[in-house]
């Protein structure tokens, strides 16, 4: 892995879900998406493509009361769209001296985790000027979960 960071997954946050993933399938000719229950945590559901080792995902707030959900119906209604950009997935190679840095640059953490494939944390879209920058080490590099 180089030394720069690198895009693995962009993400798009939809009012409806169903007619922004059958939009995409059809205007860029991706096949099914998978369907990550574990998204559910955050009070989203989703749907991610494969564009070769690179991934698009779609999420949709269905339970408002939790706070992922909360923030993707705020970007929503901030951009006055139905679709609009929400997060930045990059991976790096060095986790812990990216935190330093954007805790140095006064930008908050949302939320973080470590597991046996990948550390992960998410900044602030405050801080980020409107979207969520996840920044990620998978193990092994080349890996993405």
């Amino acid at each position: 892995m180089s030394e720069q960071p690198r895009l693995r997954q962009a993400v798009l946050c939809a009012r409806d879900l169903e007619p922004t993933v059958e939009r995409l399938r059809s205007e860029l000719g991706v096949g099914e998406p998978y369907r990550d229950p574990e998204v559910g945590y955050f009070g989203l559901e989703n749907a991610v493509f494969a564009i070769g080792d690179t991934f698009l995902e779609v999420v949709s707030p269905v339970r408002p009361e939790v706070p992922g959900a909360a923030t993707a119906a705020k970007q929503l209604e901030r951009s006055g769209a139905d679709v609009c950009g929400y997060m930045a997935m990059l991976q790096i190679d060095d986790l812990a001296a990216a935190r330093e840095r954007a805790r140095e640059a006064g930008v908050r953490e949302v939320f973080a985790i470590e597991l046996d494939e990948i550390d992960e944390v998410h900044l602030h879209p405050g801080d980020m000027r409107g979207a969520i920058v996840a920044l990620s080490t998978p193990k092994p590099q080349e890996s993405w979960r």
